[in-house]
């Protein structure tokens, strides 16, 4: 494994290389500040920009009282994600193009990209095709671009990044990124998204502290909201040999969620049922999917792996958010 020094703070690159339904019940409601309503046609939709974080706010005991399977495994969304899509109406951004922001677990080909071809199986989630619809084809990188958000590989989600490099133009590729600007600064820009999908995790426990874990996860949410892009924020899967380090950032992830009052999707209780906790045995970085590579079954049996339930998880978020901000982009959609 190699390491690398990121301006003081260690970027380890890692090498990427019984569960048949998805309730979105919440056994809990998260206890997130409510926002005022938020209404375009009463001008009331009033976005205060999120302040930005001080790397001396943060307590782990409080903290570490969170039941992470409390919280619901789609988010609930309030007005506060309506005034955030409002700011990126004014900022020129479109909700039908989502960013995926993370480390590999994000980057594979087997997130998100199966929705890219007809090789997906909705299995008993047919109503998600209106969802994927309105994603598909639809340029995520410019006008002249040749990928939709689902084949997008992104500028943000890169094997080895954890909260930190992401934020640092040191890894920003060259190619399509100014020298000054973050791997997510460049994304925002290029791809203008409506939605970020953020999860991070994975790769912070194993070479940053906790506090900072929080300092940086909290920067990369505060930079998406302020720039109007909807965060939707993930726990991720358990990593064999670090489960107590697992909970602890997992619990971070949820007490930022509530803190800004964005959507949380909660990965790590959704994989909790399934073998191995959906975590690949052999190599840890990677979650599970079916023998055939078919990240994109949904049915019964496609729900056994955890490539396969992230998916499902993600395009039932995506449904909620575009239920709360745009429900017409959803009943204009047809498979």
């Amino acid at each position: 494994m190699l390491h690398r020094l990121l301006r003081g703070v260690v970027l380890i690159v890692a090498v990427c290389v019984g569960f048949s339904t998805i309730s979105t019940r919440a056994t809990a409601t998260p206890n997130a500040t409510p926002a005022a309503d938020c209404d375009p046609a009463k001008g009331t939709c009033v976005f205060k920009p999120l302040p930005e974080p001080k790397p001396a706010s943060y307590n782990q005991t409080a903290i570490t009282k969170i039941d992470l399977e409390k919280y619901p495994l789609v988010p609930e969304i309030t007005e506060h994600v309506k005034q955030i899509y409002q700011e990126g109406l004014k900022k020129g951004n479109n909700i039908r193009i989502f960013s995926k922001i993370g480390d590999c677990m994000t980057a594979t080909d087997d997130f998100m990209k199966p929705f890219s071809t007809t090789s997906y199986v909705l299995g008993d989630y047919d109503s998600l095709a209106k969802v994927i619809k309105v994603f598909a084809k639809v340029p995520a990188r410019g006008s002249d671009s040749t990928v939709d958000s689902f084949d997008n590989p992104g500028l943000a989600a890169v094997s080895g990044f954890n909260s930190a490099g992401v934020l640092d133009s040191i890894w920003s590729d060259p190619k399509f990124c100014k020298a000054d600007e973050s791997p997510l600064s460049c994304e925002y820009r290029l791809s203008k998204p409506g939605i970020a999908l953020i999860m991070f995790g994975t790769n912070d426990l194993k070479s940053i502290q906790s506090d900072q874990f929080n300092f940086y996860l909290r920067r990369v949410v505060v930079q998406t909201a302020n720039a109007g892009i909807i965060p939707i924020l993930s726990t991720f899967p358990v990593q064999p040999g670090f489960e107590k380090e697992s909970d602890l950032f997992n619990q971070i992830t949820v007490q930022i969620a509530l803190d800004y009052d964005i959507p949380l999707m909660n990965l790590y209780a959704a994989l909790k049922p399934l073998p191995h906790q959906g975590v690949d045995p052999v190599n840890t970085t990677h979650m599970t999917k079916p023998d055939n590579g078919n990240a994109g079954d949904l049915s019964k049996d496609g729900l056994q792996f955890g490539y396969n339930v992230h998916n499902l998880l993600t395009l039932q978020s995506l449904e909620a958010v575009l239920k709360a901000v745009a429900p017409d982009l959803l009943d204009s959609a047809t498979r």
